[in-house]
């Protein structure tokens, strides 16, 4: 285990999570694990036994965790290896893809939505017209979220040497909703550091660890695009 990047926000790590995250100190994960499905990355295999990947997500038992992942994926593999789901949320999204929505998943925690405000669906009712006047921002969010898309080719912040880059919005909104500023947040499936960018944006520390050398030099593009 190496160290590949290190600032005043975060310090990320090369390797695999299974032999740091039990010497680490910090308060959330937040996480887009592979999906275990075949994927064609390009320096390590995307397909386990599935007892071998509930085994590996298992190290994550103990903490508090936020991940997004597939229903099925919840159903079967997720809710053996992380036990009872504290909160479910749907993001959904318009794609060309067979599958529109995700979900967000509480394990060990779970998100305060008045944290974080949405227009209110009705602003000329009277009702909300009296908060709004009263200083209200906005209604409480809701548990299924449709106004965040996917990073798509056209992207400005898209980086085309990686696939299934998570938006910085979402995990902004998940951080906001679930962690105090200063917190240290985990992504032990680090990919091209999304949440890098999500915690800078939001006051919060950041650990990534990520086996994938060529998704760590995704990650170094972005910055330098920053």
């Amino acid at each position: 285990m190496s160290i590949f990047f290190k600032d005043d926000i975060s310090i990320i790590y090369h390797g695999k999570f299974e032999n740091l995250i039990n010497d680490l100190s910090f308060n959330f994960i937040i996480t887009d694990p592979p999906y275990n499905i075949n994927y064609k990355y390009p320096d390590y295999k995307d397909k386990m036994k599935n007892e071998d990947y509930i085994k590996l997500l298992s190290n994550l038992k103990n903490y508090k965790v936020i991940m997004i992942q597939y229903p099925e994926a919840f159903m079967n593999i997720i809710n053996k290896s992380l036990g009872n789901v504290e909160k479910l949320v749907s993001w959904c999204y318009n794609s060309n893809l067979p599958k529109q929505f995700r979900l967000i998943g509480w394990f060990n925690t779970k998100p305060d939505f008045n944290l974080v405000k949405q227009p209110y669906k009705d602003p000329k009712d009277k009702r909300n017209i009296k908060l709004i006047n009263n200083g209200s921002n906005g209604a409480r969010l809701y548990d299924w979220w449709n106004d965040i898309n996917l990073v798509k080719g056209h992207t400005k912040d898209k980086d085309k040497s990686f696939t299934n880059q998570i938006p910085i919005e979402l995990l902004e909104r998940i951080i906001l909703l679930t962690t105090k500023k200063d917190d240290i947040i985990l992504d032990p499936f680090f990919g091209s550091g999304s949440l890098y960018f999500a915690c800078k944006n939001t006051g919060r520390k950041c650990i990534g660890i990520e086996q994938s050398i060529k998704h760590l030099d995704c990650f170094k593009n972005r910055l330098k695009k920053v």
